[in-house]
């Protein structure tokens, strides 16, 4: 890239939709301005989020915009996965003057921001270099469950594949594991539980919750919210009962939430080996999300990666693959900037 761009880039999950200038450098690094985060909770619909936003921006917007959103890249209307709202390129193109709008998957925008983004931005799970021209997969749980490849293409360059893997079916791995699941299943009335089902911020109140009826006590971290019967719970509720058991889990107040909040850890673990083996990501393995870096004492741990790579006697695949927990909270803005036509 031999000229300067700017754009407008966005990154909407569940909770929150952030949404900044990007400025793409000759060379390719990215700057981000005017990053101002708003809970999805706050507003009715994307084009209300983004709306709010822009009055608090000075001056005009770019030109071109790309929205990394919970749905397939490409498409020009997407149905939000964890948050009633329908996006429209067409729709925003409309109202706000964009010459071009592309919506991308978020993880697919968290993903492409990898290459590109300073040591700094990461912890270790596991060293290794990586296999040269292997490819790399970045997963990690928020309100729901992302996961997206990251294939070398030529010189420097990079294909992303998003994936749903997320929602493969979770595989218990002990007994209070498998109780967990029979219970999610009988009297949550989950008929299908997957890996995103226990692995996210919602996932944590109903690993709590099963837990909890697994031991014959109450769910009291859930009363706030009008029921300790899961099945009554919304889907808001069940965001923010994650949040509460979380903190519980941190501050270590409610031993329940702690075995939660380790069990959900641990399911990770399961995941994120599944991921390299499914994918062949020999390159690396990228774990984000708002929820791991709240997780990081468990995650950065000899329990965590036992648990990734002990897959039987294919564990020798792991063997030089690294495991990197990013703490950027921006890295998808990033990557939204990177994926503009």
């Amino acid at each position: 890239m031999t000229q300067t761009q700017t754009l407008l880039v966005g990154d909407v999950g569940g909770t929150n939709a952030r949404f900044a200038v990007a400025t793409i450098h000759p060379g390719g690094e990215v700057t981000l301005d005017h990053v101002h985060p708003l809970p999805t909770r706050d507003h009715a619909t994307f084009e209300d989020a983004l709306a709010a936003w822009e009055s608090q921006v000075p001056g005009p917007l770019p030109g071109r915009a790309v929205f990394a959103l919970a749905g397939p890249s490409g498409a020009d209307t997407i149905q939000m996965t964890n948050v009633a709202w329908t996006v429209s390129a067409r729709a925003l193109q409309a109202r706000f003057g964009f010459a071009s709008v592309r919506l991308v998957n978020d993880f697919a925008a968290q993903a492409r921001a990898m290459p590109v983004l300073p040591d700094s931005s990461f912890s270790a799970v596991i060293g290794g270099t990586g296999r040269a021209g292997a490819p790399v997969v970045a997963l990690g749980p928020g309100t729901g469950l992302g996961m997206s490849l990251l294939v070398p293409q030529g010189a420097g360059g990079w294909q992303v594949v998003p994936t749903e893997g997320g929602h493969q079916a979770f595989a218990p791995m002990d007994a209070t594991e498998q109780a967990v699941l029979d219970r999610l299943r009988r009297e949550g009335r989950i008929d299908y539980v997957s890996f995103e089902t226990v692995v996210s911020g919602p996932g944590l109140a109903r690993i709590y919750w099963a837990l909890c009826r697994e031991a014959g006590t109450r769910p009291s971290l859930l009363e706030r919210f009008g029921s300790q019967d899961l099945p009554a719970l919304s889907d808001s509720d069940l965001k923010a009962a994650g949040g509460v058991v979380g903190g519980a889990a941190a501050d270590r107040s409610d031993p329940i939430a702690v075995q939660a909040a380790e069990m959900m850890v641990m399911a990770l673990a399961t995941f994120a080996g599944d991921a390299i083996l499914s994918t062949g990501a020999q390159g690396g393995c990228v774990i984000a999300g708002g929820v791991a870096d709240k997780q990081a004492d468990l995650i950065l741990t000899d329990a965590f990666r036992s648990r990734l790579t002990r897959k039987g006697p294919i564990s020798a695949f792991f063997d030089g693959v690294p495991v990197r927990l990013a703490r950027d909270t921006f890295a998808a803005l990033v990557g939204a900037a990177l994926m503009a036509d």
